[in-house]
């Protein structure tokens, strides 16, 4: 078992924030997550931003209790401290129970995830759906589960692509093109990110 987390803050989008966040927020965060008990951090992190949204911070874990424990500790309490004059509302942490370890998926070039409601959508549908999608793409490089922290349960999938113009190119194939019609009409959230390692 994989252990996936998102954590998409709702930042300001204002100057100091856009500054405060590699500056102060994300090596805050980065320290925390240095100190953390040995074997319990996350094994791999990457921040960055959403290329069509805002900021944006991933993490993999050994053990989801290892980032449960992380949100109760104290240094983490000090970095809310530290990060809630540039949000909008507090952030909504994401874990999923993943298929593979994300490390090759985002370490590509763009990431891009999508999201579906467990309960409009069946489990199977999801799964079917992103096959499908993925076979007509190529076999590229992906990830795929569901969530185990949020009130609705959620699955995704996750694709890593190696450019920009590689993501254009495969996604006008006329066939990846109905199989992504497929995926899309099932998908409740998605987005693109480009993250620095």
């Amino acid at each position: 078992m994989a252990i996936t987390e998102f954590l998409l803050p709702t930042l300001k989008q204002e100057a100091d924030t856009i500054a405060a966040f590699p500056s102060t927020l994300a090596p805050f965060l980065n320290d925390l997550l240095d100190k953390s008990e040995p074997g319990t951090g996350p094994k791999q992190r990457a921040f960055g931003k959403l290329l069509l949204e805002n900021g944006k911070d991933v993490s993999k874990w050994e053990k989801a209790e290892h980032f449960y424990a992380l949100l109760a500790s104290e240094g983490f309490k000090s970095f809310g401290a530290v990060a809630k004059p540039h949000s909008l509302a507090p952030p909504n942490p994401q874990i999923y129970d993943t298929d593979l370890r994300p490390s090759d998926v985002f370490g590509s070039a763009l990431t891009e995830v999508w999201q579906m409601k467990i309960g409009e959508v069946s489990g199977e549908e999801a799964r079917g759906a992103w096959k499908e999608f993925v076979d007509a793409a190529g076999g590229m490089k992906t990830i795929q589960g569901t969530s185990l922290n949020q009130p609705e349960k959620l699955w995704i999938g996750v694709l890593g692509w190696e450019s920009k113009e590689v993501r254009e190119k495969v996604l006008s194939s006329e066939a990846v093109s109905e199989a992504k019609k497929g995926l899309d009409g099932l998908v409740w959230n998605t987005f693109v990110a480009a993250f620095a390692q």
